[in-house]
Order: structure tokens, then sequence, then C-alpha cells
């Protein structure tokens, strides 16, 4: 039986980051979203909490034709800065991976420097880029006047094949030339590992999440912070 699709406040709300993104197919996505965000629980125990609802979604994606699995942390938990953004992929990932249902494993950072290399969940490849009130206007990761969330958008392979078919390569162009005519460019880098979280400027070199410590299990107060 199909597992029942999610609408619901925070779906509601990354409706603007959405709605604002130059991607011609944003609007039309399905999606579904992963376990509201418990603050007395740590970011990283929110996060081995969603592993079913991930693993539900991955089942369904395929045969369904839904698109993303979509993540919302709040900010003041993930706090400021791409550091702080690349130590949240640091912990998805491992966490994910851990968690596998079908291969679990440890993440490596040789395996995750390879070209081949894609963040894989139970059998099914998938993209995770990450948006945050930390990318201003002119930055293709902006929220759109969200302010107060980050947001994880889980989009398996399935949803790419079944939205570009066989023009993938021209499709994928005219979607990045869009962006920067709309002067929110955004870097293409080669290795696959470096397109979850993007520095604040296109320039600068790729953003190296898989250097930095996960948060830790327990929650704890970090400079005034409450951080997970």
């Amino acid at each position: 039986m199909p597992h029942a699709e999610r609408h619901d406040e925070i779906l509601e709300a990354v409706a603007p980051v959405v709605a604002g993104t130059l991607c011609p197919f944003a609007v039309k996505a399905r999606l579904r979203s992963a376990p509201a965000y418990d603050e007395s629980r740590s970011l990283r125990a929110n996060l081995e909490a969603s592993v079913d609802a991930l693993t539900c979604f991955t089942e369904d994606a395929r045969t369904e034709a839904l698109d993303a699995f979509v993540y919302r942390f709040p900010q003041s938990v993930v706090g400021d800065g791409v550091n702080r953004l690349a130590r949240l992929v640091r912990t998805l990932v491992e966490v994910l991976f851990v968690r596998d249902p079908v291969d679990p494993r440890v993440p490596a950072r040789r395996d995750i420097l390879a070209p081949s290399w894609r963040l894989s969940f139970a059998g099914v490849d998938y993209f995770a880029p990450v948006f945050s009130p930390v990318y201003g206007k002119e930055h293709s990761r902006y929220t759109h006047g969200v302010s107060d969330s980050v947001f994880v958008l889980m989009q398996p392979n399935s949803s790419f094949h079944s939205r570009l078919g066989t023009r993938s390569a021209k499709i994928r162009g005219n979607i990045r030339a869009r962006f920067a005519e709309a002067g929110r460019p955004y870097p293409s880098p080669e290795l696959e590992a470096h397109k979850f979280v993007l520095p604040l400027d296109p320039e600068d070199k790729p953003v190296a999440w898989y250097d930095l410590p996960p948060f830790p299990q327990e929650r704890i107060v970090e400079r005034g912070l409450m951080a997970s």
C-alpha cells in the first residue's frame, strides 16, 4: 500500500523557496517532509528519527513520481555561517549512511572525494542542496524571506530522469543560464560532494563539509547557541 503523502507545516514553510527558485520544474514538484523538528532532542537524534520516513519516501519515489524529501531545521539550532551548514551536511551523511537499510556503512573521505561518489540511501542516489538564510538575495540558495529555517531537499535521481528525460544536458544548461541572467549564478563543481553546501561567493573554493566534525549526539550549549 502506498505511503500517505504529507502536506504539513514543513511543506508550507518551504513554499517560498520552491516558488522563488528559477527551476521551471519546482512549482510542480511533489514533495514529502521529514518529521517536524523536535527541539528537545539533538539535531543528530532528529535525523535518526527521520530514517523511517525517508525509507518510505525512497520506496515510493519512482512509482509515485516524487521529487524531494524536505528537511527543515531551525536556524537557531544550525547557527550562522557556511561552516555550520557544512557540519549539518556532515551529520546528515553520517546518519544516513550508518542507518542505511540496504548498505550500512561509515562515510570515508577517500570515497566522498572520488568522482563517482554519490549520496546513496537505500539503493537510491540523492542530490541534497542546502538552502539557508545565510545566503543573500543574489545567491541561488536564497530562502526568499524565510529567516528562521534551514532546508535540505533530498532529491532522488528518479526525479531528474523523469523531469529531464533525454535532454538532460540541454535543460540543465538552460536552467543555469536562467540563474545567471537573474544575477544568481551558481557554481558547477566537478565533484558531487561540493554541490550540497555552496560557498557564499560562487567564485570561492568548494566547501569541504567532509573535513568538519558532525554535530554530537547530545544537545549542548555552544558559545551561547543551543547546538546539537
